[in-house]
């Protein structure tokens, strides 16, 4: 049996992230505990979360001196990702394998010049026994499992030793994780660069049932909703919440949503398995711009499904945000405006704002890309800096500071005032705590929201 060792990449080794620590590296953990039901002995090393310094990681490298060494390589770590390739190569002779997003849509031949040996294109289930005895090199592109409900929940004692629940600067808990309730997504955001080629697929109520028996065993009481969108199958999160109801179990959820799902059904099912917040992808209320991004079949219905999800949220206690995309070519300032104002007169709680990046894989990557605003090696571009938006990068910052400001001004308050109506005491306690002592730092938060969303960026301060 082999020595295997997983890697999570941080966002960068100079700064911290507000969202580094909110939830496990689940995909690590899928791969990771297939590898140790099988015997192998299999580590995981979250640099993000655990804030290790890469001297630090390449000493935990030495000390594992593993045989096989996994990388998740999203585009925004694709450069500390080289980092701790070239480093781990001066000090061991493992197998290098690199998987994740990146991976997933970024030009064949960019690949190499990560320097790993071998290069997972998908998710690696299927095949993950197979590299570590077999060590293949180049490129792998293994099937997608089709029946995720046979996928084994993943092993959370693997990281037991690191704390999770970090989020947007506040400890919103103790003993935070994860779960994925579905893979995949049924939509095309041209902005995004999620694999396509994945397919929509989905757990049964039943096995997400059990996973969160385990959690609950584990004394666990908030969960991250990993999934791209968690009401991207309505009647699933029904029946689940039904289920939850009958064994009495409930928990503290925080995900990301659609603001194209409103139902009373639904909001009430959240409600009562204890959705406290979701994020979601507003971007704009002008329709031509959600129509460029692909938003949806009826962008002209677009606001009002807006209008109707803040009232569904405001009606079930659920918080808010709206996370928004400045830098649409067509989008005017007065647009962009009146978004934020629409979202903070009609009840929004937090609002993220966020600069315009074309990504590569997007559909308006490869756009750019053949019109000729982007090279080949360019895989991260701010829509100012290619001249794809009439607004330069200082303008759209300006309203993404008019977003936190919001925040730091109203948001919390009206957060707060949702928690203590909800009686989640639990969560204004370490909420409060963590508030107190980033109350005056709210800008340099905004940095810290790099990345948070596909294809978009909230600028600093």
């Amino acid at each position: 049996m082999s020595s295997v060792l997983f890697i999570y990449p941080p966002i960068s080794f100079s700064e911290k992230s507000a969202l580094s620590a909110y939830s496990p590296p689940l995909g690590a953990l899928y791969l990771a505990t297939i590898l140790k039901n099988d015997g192998h002995e299999v580590h995981v090393i979250d640099v993000e979360a655990e804030r290790l310094s890469l001297k630090q990681v390449i000493e935990r490298v030495k000390s594992i001196d593993p045989e096989v060494v996994g990388l998740t390589c999203l585009t925004y770590t694709l450069d500390p990702c080289k980092t701790i390739i070239k480093e781990v190569r001066g000090v061991t002779d493992a197998h290098i394998v690199v998987g994740g997003p990146h991976i997933a849509v970024a030009p064949r031949g960019s690949l190499e010049k990560l320097g790993a040996d071998a290069y997972v294109v998908g998710e690696a289930e299927s095949i993950i026994e197979k590299i570590v005895k077999e060590k293949p090199r180049g490129v792998i592109n293994p099937k997608e499992i089709q029946n995720i409900d046979t996928i084994p929940f993943p092993d959370r004692s693997l990281i037991k030793h690191v704390k999770y629940g970090v989020f947007y600067g506040m400890n919103i808990r103790e003993n935070m994780t994860g779960i994925l309730t579905t893979r995949g997504c049924k939509y095309g955001c041209t902005y995004c660069n999620r694999p396509k080629k994945l397919g929509f697929r989905v757990r049964s109520p039943k096995n997400i049932l059990r996973e969160l028996k385990e959690i609950d065993r584990m004394g666990m009481k908030s969960v991250w909703l990993a999934d791209d969108n968690f009401t991207n199958n309505p009647k699933n999160v029904i029946k689940l919440a039904r289920l939850m109801k009958r064994e009495k179990l409930k928990f503290d959820f925080f995900g990301q949503a659609r603001v194209d799902t409103p139902s009373e059904a639904l909001y009430k099912s959240m409600r009562d398995m204890g959705v406290t917040a979701l994020s979601y992808g507003v971007e704009s209320l002008k329709p031509e711009v959600i129509r460029w991004y692909n938003k949806t079949k009826y962008p002209e219905k677009w606001p009002a499904y807006v209008r109707k999800t803040l009232n569904l949220c405001d009606k079930y206690g659920i918080i808010f945000l709206g996370s928004l995309i400045f830098g649409a070519p067509m989008e005017t300032k007065e647009d962009m405006e009146y978004t934020i104002e629409f979202l903070e007169k009609n009840g929004a709680d937090l609002i993220n704002g966020n600069v315009l990046l074309y990504l590569v894989g997007s559909a308006i990557w490869y756009s750019a890309r053949k019109a000729g605003k982007i090279k080949a090696d360019q895989f991260i571009v701010p829509a100012p800096e290619a001249g794809l938006t009439p607004y330069s990068y200082e303008e759209l910052k300006e309203l993404c500071i008019r977003c936190t400001d919001f925040c730091k001004r109203e948001g919390w308050k009206r957060v707060f005032r949702k928690l203590l109506k909800n009686r989640k005491l639990g969560i204004i306690y370490w909420g409060a705590r963590e508030l107190i002592g980033h109350y005056s730092h709210m800008r340099k938060v905004r940095r810290e929201l790099y990345g948070y969303g596909y294809g978009k960026e909230c600028v600093a301060g």
